[in-house]
């Protein structure tokens, strides 16, 4: 980055005056120790205390500070805005201090901010501070903060916002053909509602056995297909159609141009949808083909430590091309491109298998969707919005974060923060949060949405149900045995697996 001189102009802040530190304008800010309610701004005494706004104080400002205090930390939110026509990043800045305590408590957080563009930025602060007789925490007295940018630089290859656009659903809303629904691997079926109240069963199979430990069951054309020895069963009541008669399955399941995909210990097959049959494998290689599979274009894309494209028809293998590791569930596909790798992310070409870009970062994606023409990617610290074309940031929002699958839906990004078992909803567009959920008892699994809800498991085997608008909790039901894998959503029903069966559908209580 470029050593422009960090400044920022307060447009607004909480009681207090303004200081200079470092040749810095900075906000300054009183807060009681023992106060957990928000301080009430003076306008009056704002505008007393503002800086002189015609110097050279750059884009980049703070317009308003905001602070929680809780039973043992302090929440401070930013208002931070990009007054300028370009994209800008910059290094955020804020030290905590108290007038009972020596020393500062300091956060940095990089932010990058579209032109015109303002945001909220969240940071929490446990009151310790290291002076001459040790540790402190003051229970009395004021907290003082103050904030400034550095390293600010501006971003010209910026690629634009998220522009979220209506999607359309799979056979109307009556599929679920991946384990992460469609080749984006969004997790989210726009044509279905999931139940809005505690759910009912509408049927049960017992003799399905749960394989792989992100699997979970796909459907297409009035077929759900699940199981370790991989079985069709009918949508309508549960009914088996056929079971396979091979070795056992090592992956995730990919249903999808008549054929149902997935790995095994030998090799890679496909069976017919329809039959059970065996169409064509593709022998393992002494590797486990263990990746999840996407079906798209008349290919099918997965890995066996290397990623692979076949022939839907055929079984030919078409190119393998060396990633570099492997996300958590399927590989997204759209617009001729595959996703794939952890640490660097690469965008694959589908119909050479050649690298188009690369993003590398200071710790490996784990999770990745797309949507948008954007790619969502998830890593422990932070949800990353690239765009399609070229991997260029469009934004990317603080975490932590837990590893695993996330869901786009409703304009939303889905996932779920680590340590505290909430999911958090992110706006698509510019990777503001939206909503934090109240706190779940575990981890949680892969999320799945349908158009208003998002769906959920525990590892404590909790199913909950969320409104996607604001976080609700609309409805929890337990599963004694939990549920390993993910979930599948269609025609307003919810379907998973428990550990050794049965596969469950559950529908809205009429």
């Amino acid at each position: 980055m470029s050593n422009e001189r960090p400044l920022i102009t307060r447009r607004q802040c909480l009681a207090g005056s303004v200081v200079s530190f470092g040749g810095v304008a900075g906000c300054l800010g009183l807060l009681d120790a023992d106060d957990e309610s928000e301080s009430p701004v003076d306008d009056e005494a704002d505008d007393a205390t503002t800086p002189d706004e015609s110097s050279d104080s750059g884009p980049l400002q703070v317009n308003g500070i905001e602070h929680v205090a809780g039973e043992r930390t302090v929440e401070v939110t930013l208002t931070v805005e990009n007054t300028g026509e370009e994209a800008r990043q910059a290094d955020l800045v804020v030290a905590l201090s108290h007038t009972e305590a020596e020393g500062l408590i300091g956060r940095d957080r990089p932010i990058l901010l579209a032109g015109g563009f303002e945001r909220e930025i969240v940071l929490v602060f446990r009151p310790q501070f290291l002076g001459g007789d040790g540790v402190d925490s003051p229970e009395e007295g004021e907290f003082r903060f103050e904030a400034h940018f550095e390293n600010v630089e501006i971003s010209e290859d910026y690629p634009g916002l998220v522009t979220p656009s209506d999607r359309s659903a799979i056979d109307g809303g009556n599929a679920w053909p991946g384990v992460a629904y469609d080749s984006g691997a969004s997790a989210f079926n726009p044509g279905t509602k999931a139940p809005r109240a505690a759910p009912t069963s509408a049927w049960t199979a017992s003799d399905v056995e749960y394989a792989h430990r992100a699997s979970g069951p796909v459907f297409a054309d009035g077929t759900v297909v699940t199981g370790r020895d991989v079985r069709a069963l009918s949508v309508a009541d549960g009914g088996e159609q056929w079971v396979h008669d091979g070795p056992v399955r090592t992956s995730t399941l990919a249903a999808g141009e008549d054929i149902v995909a997935f790995g095994t210990p030998e090799d890679f097959r496909a069976l017919e949808a329809d039959t059970g049959e065996v169409r064509w494998t593709v022998p393992s290689g002494g590797d486990i083909w263990d990746g999840s599979p996407t079906i798209a274009d008349s290919r099918v894309y997965t890995s066996n430590g290397q990623l692979h494209a076949i022939d839907v028809a055929s079984g030919e293998e078409l190119w393998t091309a060396d990633t570099g590791g492997s996300l958590t569930g399927p590989p997204p596909v759209a617009d001729g491109v595959v996703v794939s790798g952890g640490d660097p992310l690469r965008a694959i070409d589908a119909e050479e298998g050649t690298v188009r870009w690369a993003v590398s970062g200071a710790e490996p994606i784990t999770a990745a969707a797309v949507a948008f023409d954007t790619v969502f990617a998830l890593t422990d610290s932070q949800l990353i919005a690239l765009d399609l074309a070229e991997g260029r940031t469009r934004w990317f929002a603080p975490g932590p974060f837990q590893a695993g699958r996330i869901c786009v839906g409703n304009g939303s990004v889905y996932a779920q923060r680590s340590g505290d078992y909430r999911m958090v909803s992110i706006d698509a567009a510019n990777g503001d949060v939206e909503w934090e959920s109240g706190g779940t008892d575990g981890v949680l699994g892969p999320p799945s949405a349908s158009d208003g809800v998002l769906v959920v498991v525990s590892e404590m085997g909790t199913l909950y149900g969320f409104d996607t608008e604001t976080g609700e909790e609309l409805w929890s039901t337990n599963v004694p045995s939990g549920v390993p894998g993910s979930l599948a959503m269609a025609d307003g029903v919810a379907y998973f697996n428990e550990p050794n069966g049965p596969l469950r559908a559950l529908t809205a209580d009429e």
